[in-house]
């Protein structure tokens, strides 16, 4: 079943969900803000003009949403994002936005897929921006899909702004604030790995892929741990990846790849892999876990491979092995602040831990104006 709400009879679009998210047998839920007095229009329909009888189910409260939208200004445009701020908060708490997927928004991430409870339960802040709007009406992170040359959002800059904006007014930790996201939010998360690793100290991205477009402009300022999920039989993101973009979406390269390019960029070349337990196997899936480390520092790349799986958010529908919720936040949670590096001697030319005549070699062979290859007190010469 397809849902669909409007404001009245051809009125404008609230908003709309095509086999939701936890609902058995291809059926559909959706969420929407509703204001007492105001007369809506619920649509039901199928799948390829699929028709028949459909019951709709309605729930309401006496009260105002949990999290309501905040508007946020950024780039001339009023954007949106939901917050839970759990009673009781600790002092310089982490900092978590997740991120939906393309086409879907943040009510439906605030309300169905844990975060909210897990933030009160473990004593962090979660935040849910929203995304802009597409030719299809449908919300999206400016990932640079194919369909979408005509758009140019600073969706990085959104993002980024957003976390600084809530670690200042709440008094959240800055060495711990990290980001998630789901599908077209998992390649948001990529992209700001590339793009705003000064912001965020790790990434949380599930079930999604870096377009090539990314692939060969990802150089980030900072490398980051990151867990990612992927699965063998996503008819979406393909494993394989889809370098002639039959999908639409763009060019991308397969998942074992990407893995190894995250691999490489974080220099974690040891590598252990575990085979989950099977906890459910009416769900037709099994889970494999690499860990990918190094001797010579702590940045970690955790890839979780749902083998059987498909285009779905582990714990919420498909495999059930386990709760990505959980296993994204606490790798996040071991993800230690990074101790300040200590200043090194501007004297010290050839690095070898002293200042001393080799050094002082190294000026007179740059001796003169304009050479700046001795240059200690920057005047240029």
């Amino acid at each position: 079943t397809r849902l669909a709400v409007y404001t009245a009879c051809d009125g404008t679009l609230i908003a709309c969900n095509d086999d939701g998210p936890g609902c058995g047998g291809f059926t559909s839920q959706m969420n929407f803000d509703g204001v007492e007095g105001e007369t809506y229009l619920l649509r039901v329909g199928g799948f390829d003009n699929e028709r028949g009888t459909g019951t709709i189910s309605v729930e309401y409260g006496d009260g105002p949403p949990e999290t309501p939208n905040i508007n946020f200004q950024h780039d001339g445009l009023t954007r949106q994002y939901r917050i839970l701020v759990p009673d009781d908060l600790p002092e310089s708490a982490p900092l978590v936005l997740v991120l939906h997927g393309y086409g879907g928004n943040n009510n439906e991430m605030a309300n169905n897929y844990g975060w909210r409870e897990l933030a009160a339960q473990e004593g962090f802040v979660v935040a849910f921006p929203n995304g802009t709007r597409d030719q299809s009406n449908a919300r999206f992170w400016d990932v640079d899909y194919a369909f979408h040359g005509q758009f140019d959002i600073d969706d990085d800059g959104f993002l980024s702004s957003l976390a600084i904006h809530l670690q200042e007014t709440l008094g959240l930790d800055a060495e711990r604030t990290f980001v998630t996201g789901f599908s077209n939010g998992a390649e948001m998360c990529f992209q700001l790995a590339c793009r705003e690793s000064s912001t965020f100290r790790g990434f949380g991205p599930v079930i999604g892929m870096m377009l090539d477009t990314l692939w060969v402009d990802c150089d980030p300022e900072f490398d980051r741990s990151i867990i990612t999920m992927n699965a063998t039989l996503d008819g979406v993101t393909l494993y394989g990846g889809d370098m002639g973009n039959t999908g639409g979406w763009g060019a991308y390269h397969s998942i074992p790849d990407m893995v190894d390019f995250w691999a490489d960029e974080l220099e974690t070349p040891d590598l252990e892999r575990i085979y989950l337990e099977n906890t459910d196997p009416f769900d037709m899936s099994t889970v494999r876990l690499d860990k990918y480390t190094s001797e010579d520092h702590g940045r970690r790349l955790w890839y979780y491979l749902v083998e059987g799986g498909g285009h779905e958010y582990p714990g919420v529908e498909g495999n059930m092995d386990i709760d990505a919720t959980r296993e994204i936040w606490e790798f996040f949670d071991q993800i230690a602040p990074e101790e300040p590096e200590e200043p090194g001697n501007p004297a010290d030319f050839n690095g070898d831990g002293v200042v001393n005549s080799a050094d002082l070699g190294y000026i007179l062979a740059f001796w003169g104006i304009g050479n700046t290859g001795g240059d200690l007190d920057g005047d240029g010469n």
